[in-house]
Protein backbone atom coordinates (compact mmCIF):
# COMPACT_ATOMS: atom_id res chain seq x y z
CA UNK A 1 0.00 0.00 0.00
CA UNK A 2 1.32 3.35 -1.25
CA UNK A 3 1.76 6.24 0.85
CA UNK A 4 -1.33 7.90 -0.84
CA UNK A 5 -3.05 5.29 -0.84
CA UNK A 6 -2.82 5.04 3.15
CA UNK A 7 -3.53 9.15 3.75
CA UNK A 8 -6.91 8.30 2.04
CA UNK A 9 -8.33 5.38 3.46
CA UNK A 10 -7.26 7.46 7.20
CA UNK A 11 -9.16 10.92 5.89
CA UNK A 12 -12.08 8.73 5.03
CA UNK A 13 -11.71 6.75 8.18
CA UNK A 14 -11.61 10.34 9.93
CA UNK A 15 -14.73 11.99 7.94
CA UNK A 16 -16.87 9.04 8.90
CA UNK A 17 -15.99 9.65 12.42
CA UNK A 18 -17.05 13.09 12.15
CA UNK A 19 -20.35 12.38 9.90
CA UNK A 20 -21.52 9.94 12.71
CA UNK A 21 -21.12 12.07 15.44
CA UNK A 22 -22.95 14.51 13.20
CA UNK A 23 -25.72 12.35 12.75
CA UNK A 24 -26.69 11.62 16.57
CA UNK A 25 -30.72 12.01 16.96
CA UNK A 26 -30.67 14.31 19.67
CA UNK A 27 -33.65 14.90 21.96
CA UNK A 28 -35.33 17.14 24.86
CA UNK A 29 -35.14 15.45 28.28
CA UNK A 30 -35.88 16.99 31.69
CA UNK A 31 -33.14 17.19 34.56
CA UNK A 32 -35.15 14.63 37.52
CA UNK A 33 -31.71 13.70 40.23
CA UNK A 34 -28.19 14.28 40.27
CA UNK A 35 -25.90 12.56 42.68
CA UNK A 36 -22.17 11.91 43.51
CA UNK A 37 -20.97 9.29 45.19
CA UNK A 38 -17.20 9.04 47.16
CA UNK A 39 -16.25 6.08 48.74
CA UNK A 40 -15.42 7.01 52.20
CA UNK A 41 -12.44 5.34 52.51
CA UNK A 42 -9.73 4.46 49.59
CA UNK A 43 -7.53 1.02 49.55
CA UNK A 44 -4.33 1.32 47.33
CA UNK A 45 -0.73 1.00 47.04
CA UNK A 46 0.49 4.30 46.83
CA UNK A 47 3.13 4.98 43.94
CA UNK A 48 5.83 7.07 43.73
CA UNK A 49 7.49 9.46 41.47
CA UNK A 50 10.46 8.44 39.89
CA UNK A 51 12.28 11.73 39.76
CA UNK A 52 11.84 12.81 43.22
CA UNK A 53 10.88 9.52 45.09
CA UNK A 54 8.12 11.46 46.82
CA UNK A 55 4.07 9.66 46.96
CA UNK A 56 1.92 10.40 44.49
CA UNK A 57 -1.64 10.97 45.81
CA UNK A 58 -4.03 8.67 43.67
CA UNK A 59 -7.17 10.62 42.39
CA UNK A 60 -9.97 10.05 43.95
CA UNK A 61 -12.69 8.29 42.18
CA UNK A 62 -16.63 9.07 42.73
CA UNK A 63 -19.76 7.93 40.63
CA UNK A 64 -22.00 10.22 39.46
CA UNK A 65 -25.52 9.18 38.88
CA UNK A 66 -28.27 11.09 36.61
CA UNK A 67 -31.81 10.75 36.44
CA UNK A 68 -33.63 12.27 32.65
CA UNK A 69 -37.53 12.24 31.98
CA UNK A 70 -38.08 12.05 28.16
CA UNK A 71 -41.67 12.21 26.41
CA UNK A 72 -41.54 8.51 27.00
CA UNK A 73 -38.48 7.24 28.83
CA UNK A 74 -36.84 8.27 32.33
CA UNK A 75 -33.30 7.01 31.97
CA UNK A 76 -30.91 6.39 34.59
CA UNK A 77 -27.56 7.10 33.45
CA UNK A 78 -24.36 6.75 35.45
CA UNK A 79 -20.75 8.00 35.24
CA UNK A 80 -17.25 6.50 36.91
CA UNK A 81 -15.12 9.41 37.28
CA UNK A 82 -12.19 11.02 38.97
CA UNK A 83 -12.53 14.50 40.54
CA UNK A 84 -10.28 16.16 37.24
CA UNK A 85 -13.67 14.72 34.83
CA UNK A 86 -15.28 17.95 33.78
CA UNK A 87 -18.59 18.02 35.59
CA UNK A 88 -22.03 18.60 33.99
CA UNK A 89 -24.54 21.39 35.40
CA UNK A 90 -27.51 20.12 36.28
CA UNK A 91 -30.46 22.26 37.49
CA UNK A 92 -33.10 19.95 38.18
CA UNK A 93 -36.14 20.90 36.49
CA UNK A 94 -34.36 22.25 33.70
CA UNK A 95 -34.18 21.11 29.99
CA UNK A 96 -31.91 19.04 28.88
CA UNK A 97 -30.54 17.89 24.56
CA UNK A 98 -29.10 14.27 25.25
CA UNK A 99 -28.91 11.63 22.28
CA UNK A 100 -29.13 7.81 23.09
CA UNK A 101 -27.05 5.07 21.33
CA UNK A 102 -27.35 1.77 22.79
CA UNK A 103 -26.38 1.61 26.29
CA UNK A 104 -24.38 5.07 25.99
CA UNK A 105 -26.45 8.61 26.53
CA UNK A 106 -24.50 11.38 24.97
CA UNK A 107 -25.53 15.19 27.09
CA UNK A 108 -25.08 18.52 26.00
CA UNK A 109 -23.88 20.94 28.59
CA UNK A 110 -25.08 24.46 28.40
CA UNK A 111 -21.77 25.25 26.68
CA UNK A 112 -22.78 22.27 24.03
CA UNK A 113 -20.18 20.33 25.24
CA UNK A 114 -20.82 16.31 24.70
CA UNK A 115 -20.37 14.24 28.38
CA UNK A 116 -20.63 10.51 27.50
CA UNK A 117 -22.53 8.97 30.33
CA UNK A 118 -23.54 5.13 30.95
CA UNK A 119 -26.97 4.33 30.48
CA UNK A 120 -28.12 1.95 33.16
CA UNK A 121 -31.37 1.89 33.11
CA UNK A 122 -34.36 3.18 30.55
CA UNK A 123 -37.83 2.95 32.08
CA UNK A 124 -40.96 3.32 29.88
CA UNK A 125 -43.22 6.25 31.42
CA UNK A 126 -46.88 5.28 31.89
CA UNK A 127 -48.83 8.41 30.42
Amino acid sequence: MTRRELSVMVIWALLTVVIVAAERDWQTGIWREAKVDRPKVSFGVQSRDPNSNLPRTATARETRTFVIETSTHRLELRQDATVETPRIDVLIGEPVVIAVEKKIVYVKDGDGKEHKLNLRKMTPLDR
